[in-house]
C-alpha cells in the first residue's frame, strides 16, 4: 500500500470515528447535539418565500435518485471510453454506499423535523442527499482533476466541488428536511466511505473485473 493510500485510509477511519461520535451522542441524548442542531438551523435563517422556492429547486440536484441516474450515465460513458474498472468502481462506490445509508437510517430511525418546508418521508439520520452529493462530487473531482494541467484550475475545481456539497447541506437544514447533525453525519459517513474505498480502489477494481475476465475467457 502506498503512503497516499495509507493516509486516505487513516483519514477515512477518522471520518467514521467522528460519525460514530455524533451517532452515539444522539442515541445517548447529549445536549451538544441539540445545540449543534439549533446553531445549524439559525445559520440558515431568515426564512423567505423566494429563498424557499430557490432552495427547493437546488436541493433536487442532491436527490439520491437523480444522482444515481447520473451515476449510471457516467458509468456508461466510462465503459464506452474503455475505462471499465473505473466504471465498475464508481457504480459500486455509489450504490453500495447508499445501501449503507439506508441501513443506518432504519437502524437509528430518527424522525425528521416536524415543520418541514418540503414534502419528504422516511427517517432523518443521516442525510441521504448529503451522502449522495458528497460521493458524486468527490468522484467527479477525482476523474476530472488528473485531466487538468493548471494547478490553480485543479484547486478551483476542488473548491467549487466543496461549495456544492455545502450548498446541498444548507438546503436540507433550511428546508427542515434534516437537522444540522444529520447533514454533518452524512458528510462524515460519505467522506469516510469514499476515502476508505478509494484507498483500496485498485484491489476493488481487480475484484470487480474478475467475473468479467472469467466470462470473456
Amino acid at each position: 500500500m502506498k503512503i497516499d493510500e495509507k493516509r486516505q485510509l487513516l483519514y477515512g477511519i477518522i471520518c467514521w470515528a467522528l460519525f460514530a461520535v455524533i451517532l452515539l451522542a444522539f442515541l445517548d441524548g447529549r445536549s451538544w447535539v441539540t445545540a449543534m442542531d439549533h446553531f445549524g438551523y439559525q445559520l440558515t435563517q431568515p426564512t423567505m418565500p423566494n429563498k424557499t422556492s430557490i432552495l427547493r429547486i437546488i436541493t433536487q440536484f442532491g436527490d439520491p435518485f437523480n444522482l444515481q441516474v447520473a451515476t449510471l450515465v457516467l458509468m456508461v460513458f466510462l465503459w464506452w471510453r474503455k475505462r471499465i474498472a473505473d466504471s465498475l468502481w464508481f457504480g459500486a462506490l455509489d450504490f453500495v454506499g447508499y445501501a449503507l445509508v439506508i441501513i443506518v437510517k432504519y437502524t437509528v430511525m430518527r424522525p425528521r423535523p416536524s415543520d418541514r418546508l418540503v414534502r419528504i418521508s422516511g427517517y432523518s439520520f443521516p442525510s441521504g442527499h448529503t451522502f449522495a452529493t458528497t460521493i458524486f462530487i468527490l468522484t467527479l473531482v477525482t476523474l476530472i482533476c488528473p485531466l487538468i494541467k493548471r494547478k490553480w484550475v485543479r484547486a478551483l475545481t476542488t473548491v467549487i466541488g466543496a461549495l456544492l456539497i455545502l450548498l446541498i447541506m444548507y438546503t436540507r437544514v433550511y428546508l427542515r428536511a434534516h437537522y444540522a447533525s444529520d447533514v454533518v453525519a452524512g458528510l462524515l459517513l460519505a467522506a469516510g466511505w469514499w476515502l476508505i474505498t478509494n484507498a483500496e480502489r485498485h484491489r476493488c477494481a481487480e475484484w470487480l473485473l474478475a467475473p468479467l475476465k472469467d466470462f470473456f475467457d
